[in-house]
C-alpha cells in the first residue's frame, strides 16, 4: 500500500493573538486559514502550513481561550518537530537568541541535528535539518528568508504505552514502515517528504493525560481522496474491529474520526479540495471563512471570536511572542 503520511496536527492554545503571532510571526509559517471549528463555532480553527498549506506542511490550531495547562500522558502526540533545510540551525539558534526564547541545541535519539523549545502554552516543539530530498520552499517572509524557512512537519513522537501494536496498525493499514529502533524509540515513515515520519516512544505504564493548552488535540493522516478514505476506514474495520465516525465535509477536506487501538484521536484527511477554493493564492488566511452552514451568524461568530490582526513582516520583540 502506497505510504501516505501526516495530514496536520492539531493543537490546542490558550490564546489565539498570541499564538498567531508565534506560529506566523516568529517561525514564520502562513496562516492559510481562518475559519472555525464545526462542532464549536465560538472556537477558531487556524491553520498553518507552506505558501498553500500542502497536507504534510499543517500545523492547526483550536484556540480554547484561557484554557489551562494540559498535563501529559499516555497514548498522546508529545512533540512536533518541523524540517529546515540542511545549514539552517544556526540562524534559527540566533533568532532564538536574540528573541529571548529558552531553547537547546542537540540531536534527535536518529542522529539528527535540532533545536527544542517550547511554544508560549508549553507545547513541546523542535527544528530538524532532515537528511532528505529537498522539499518544496516554505513560506518566504521577509524576516525569515527561504533558505532557512521551515518546510513543514518532520516527525511526531507518540507516547505509548507498548509500540508493537500501534506500529502493527500504522504499517498494516496506514502506510507507514518502519525505519529503526533506538531504545524505546520505533521510527515510521511513509515518504521522505513533510509529514512522512511518526516515532513511537514506549513509556510503560505511564498514566493519562489531560488535554488542555500546549496539548495536541489529534493527529490527522492522509487519504489521497474519498475512495481511498472510505478503503481505510474497511480495513481499520475488518482487521482491528475499529469503528469510524461517519464522512465529515470540512470545506478543505472530508474527514473521518477514529480511536486507535491504544486510544490515540486519529483523523483520515483527504488531499483536496485544498485551502485555494475561496481565497486565491495570494490572499490564503486574509479574511474569516466559515462553512455554508454557518454564514447565517457570520455576525455573531465575529462578534464572539477574539481580536487576530493579520501577521505583518514585521519582527516582535520576546515580550511579544512569549
Amino acid at each position: 500500500m502506497a505510504g501516505r503520511g501526516l495530514h496536520h496536527v492539531t493543537l490546542i492554545s490558550s490564546d489565539a493573538e498570541r499564538s498567531c503571532r508565534f506560529y506566523a510571526c516568529f517561525l514564520g509559517m502562513r496562516l492559510v486559514k481562518r475559519t472555525v471549528s464545526h462542532e464549536d463555532p465560538g472556537t477558531f480553527h487556524l491553520c498553518f502550513g507552506d505558501q498553500v498549506g500542502r497536507p504534510g506542511t499543517l500545523f492547526t490550531l483550536f484556540p480554547w481561550q484561557r484554557v489551562p495547562r494540559g498535563r501529559r500522558g499516555a497514548c498522546e502526540a508529545w512533540q512536533t518537530s518541523f524540517r529546515i533545510p540542511p545549514g539552517a540551525l544556526d540562524w534559527w539558534e540566533r533568532r532564538f537568541r536574540e528573541a529571548g526564547v529558552p531553547h537547546r541545541l542537540e540531536r534527535t535519539a536518529f542522529g539528527e541535528p535540532c533545536l527544542t523549545f517550547e511554544d508560549p502554552d508549553g507545547a513541546m516543539l523542535s527544528l530538524v535539518e532532515a537528511d532528505a530530498p529537498a522539499a518544496p520552499a516554505g513560506w518566504n517572509r521577509a524576516d525569515v528568508p527561504a533558505a532557512y524557512a521551515l518546510q513543514g512537519l518532520h516527525d511526531l513522537v507518540l507516547k505509548v504505552r507498548r509500540a508493537d501494536p500501534l506500529s502493527e496498525l500504522f504499517r498494516e493499514v496506514l502506510g507507514f514502515n518502519e525505519r529503526g529502533r533506538q531504545g524505546n524509540l520505533v521510527r515510521l515513515t511513509a515518504h521522505d517528504q513533510p509529514g512522512g515520519t511518526i516515532t513511537l516512544d514506549e513509556a510503560g505504564l505511564l498514566p493519562r493525560g489531560q488535554l488542555g493548552g500546549g496539548s495536541i488535540h489529534h493527529v490527522a493522516i492522509r487519504a489521497r481522496d474519498s475512495l481511498d478514505q472510505d478503503a481505510l476506514v474497511r480495513a481499520l474495520h475488518d482487521r482491528y474491529g475499529i469503528a469510524a465516525t461517519e464522512p465529515r465535509d470540512r470545506v478543505y477536506y472530508r474527514s473521518v474520526n477514529f480511536r486507535s487501538t491504544c486510544g490515540l484521536l486519529l483523523e483520515l484527511a483527504t488531499d483536496g479540495p485544498g485551502f485555494a477554493i475561496d481565497e486565491t493564492p495570494e490572499r490564503l488566511g486574509m479574511g474569516l471563512k466559515l462553512p455554508p452552514s454557518l454564514e447565517e451568524r457570520r455576525g455573531e461568530l465575529e462578534l464572539l471570536l477574539p481580536s487576530l490582526p493579520l501577521p505583518t513582516s514585521q519582527r516582535h520583540k520576546s515580550e511579544e511572542i512569549t
